[in-house]
């Protein structure tokens, strides 16, 4: 038997992106789509923080990036900037490169740290031209992104409220039943759901059912859960709206403090601040006052506080799948807020069950997710793990605390000779974590003896001929707002509005 009805229990961006992907992915079969739609928690403050990769999402959704930009007043960026993290005066960019030069199909990166050996200071940073773009607040033009580099795609910062209404009206229009209604009981047979009991009295059934409810995980609570918190030291966030700053900058930036981090998020009429910290070292009032005295912003709301668990279940048991948060709960570090939930859509996709009764696509989409996600919790750790600020409680536990085997590799054979193996299903790509490791301080001791086959004046030149196309590249682009103002609307997102 085929599966012709999904039944989604959730809220928000992660209920909505599943809905109308998987409408719209299966449209041809028929396929029936029903959100129980719980009550939302997003905040005025909240913002959604997304790597570039939200952009291949959206192209699967029908939606232009004007459209988004526009209705959630959102800005496109190119990196974060992390500071204070290795101490005081510490700084640097992760720009968001898809590739790294080479010089005679040799990685950059073994050019540049013989070059480090030998006296030279320039930072790694500024051979990526994202980091260049992103400390110039500049971007490529719409449909002009191509770069000696490769296409540099940028990342987003959106109004959470008004992408996760967005995404609603999208997904009404694309002929998703909406029930709006408390969730009473679960029929259940074994580990499969049989039908929705709702408090109006009303029973929902279909063939298989979503839990997209967040961290309250409403179908899948009663699973093991992998818990994250011995490495992942934040356990509680706080989420503030101040001023627009002007002019818009090309990346967030997130600065390292005593009880955890402060995060800010540029929108186009606002200033979204997040703090992450951890409550045994700080008080809820202690870490708005510390977010005010960095910030000097004067907050146009009060402040908003959730409790932070980071870890992750099984996503898939019997015919009931968990997206989004309910599968695996991340901190708001590197713009991972949706990539759970886009994660566990695209391999739904990919995977989508043919045999309603039998499911065994589940054993393989359990374990592509859970590396997926494992993999972007390791590059989380890796900033703590590599943190350089002494004598600071949270910091010193981070940095003493063993990584996970995964990241424990990585960090080696990287500090060795500058390598990154990359496991199967990552996210983030080398060039993402070439540019955290570095940033933080972890200098590779060897390089590819390749390099030693050019002589070094020829080095040199190549060294400064690729600065100069990087600036070329860099002064071609257009500022932030300029990119806006050019970027015109198409009428998708609009006309669903």
């Amino acid at each position: 038997m085929s599966i012709d009805h999904i039944v989604i229990v959730g809220r928000d961006a992660a209920a909505w992106l599943a809905a109308v992907s998987l409408r719209r992915a299966f449209a041809d079969t028929g396929l029936a789509v029903t959100v129980i739609e719980l009550p939302t928690v997003l905040a005025a403050a909240d913002v959604y923080t997304a790597t570039p990769v939200l952009d291949g999402l959206h192209s699967l959704l029908g939606l232009a990036e004007a459209d988004v930009l526009r209705v959630c007043r959102g800005v496109p960026v190119i990196g974060q900037r992390y500071s204070g993290w290795n101490g005081a005066g510490s700084a640097f960019v992760h720009g968001y490169d898809v590739k790294r030069p080479a010089i005679d199909d040799v990685d950059f990166l073994h050019f540049w740290v013989k070059a480090r050996g030998q006296g030279m200071r320039v930072p790694w940073e500024d051979f990526s031209i994202a980091a260049a773009a992103a400390k110039q607040a500049r971007l490529a033009p719409p449909g002009s992104d191509r770069t000696a580099f490769g296409t540099v795609v940028p990342g987003y910062h959106l109004h959470a409220r008004s992408y996760a209404g967005a995404l609603r009206q999208l997904a009404v229009s694309n002929g998703i039943r909406l029930v709006t209604a408390e969730l009473a009981s679960i029929e259940r047979d074994g580990d499969r759901i049989v039908a929705l009991h709702l408090d109006n009295s009303t029973r929902v059934a279909g063939q298989l059912y979503i839990d997209a409810s967040g961290v309250e995980a409403v179908l899948t609570a009663d699973r093991p859960f992998d818990d994250w918190g011995a490495s992942l030291p934040s356990d509680r966030t706080v989420a503030l709206t101040g001023p627009a700053l002007r002019p818009l900058p090309g990346f967030s930036e997130i600065t390292a403090v005593p009880a955890g981090w402060i995060g800010m998020f540029p929108l186009q009429d606002r200033t979204a601040v997040i703090g992450s910290y951890r409550r045994a070292e700080c008080s809820d009032a202690e870490m708005v006052a510390t977010i005010a005295g960095f910030t000097r912003m004067r907050f146009d709301a009060a402040p908003v506080f959730r409790d932070l668990r980071p870890g992750m279940r099984a996503p898939w048991v019997g015919n009931c799948i968990a997206i989004g948060d309910a599968a695996g709960a991340l901190e708001t570090l590197d713009a991972v807020q949706l990539l759970a939930a886009h994660v566990g859509i695209s391999n739904l996709i990919e995977m989508f069950p043919v045999d309603a009764a039998a499911m065994p696509e589940a054993a393989v989409y359990n374990a592509t997710v859970q590396r997926y996600l494992t993999g972007i919790r390791d590059f989380q750790i890796a900033h703590y793990a590599l943190n350089g600020r002494i004598g600071e409680p949270l910091w010193d536990a981070a940095r003493a605390a063993p990584p996970p085997a995964t990241l424990a590799t990585k960090l080696a054979l990287f500090a060795a000779r500058g390598l990154v193996p990359m496991y199967d299903d990552e996210t983030f790509l080398d060039p993402n974590w070439a540019a955290i490791l570095i940033g933080h301080g972890l200098i590779p001791r060897d390089y590819d003896p390749a390099v030693d086959r050019m002589p070094a004046p020829a080095q040199r030149e190549k060294f400064q001929a690729l600065l100069h196309l990087i600036a070329q590249e860099v002064r071609a682009m257009p500022d932030i707002a300029t990119y806006l103002a050019a970027d015109v609307p198409a009428p998708a997102l609009v006309r669903a509005l």
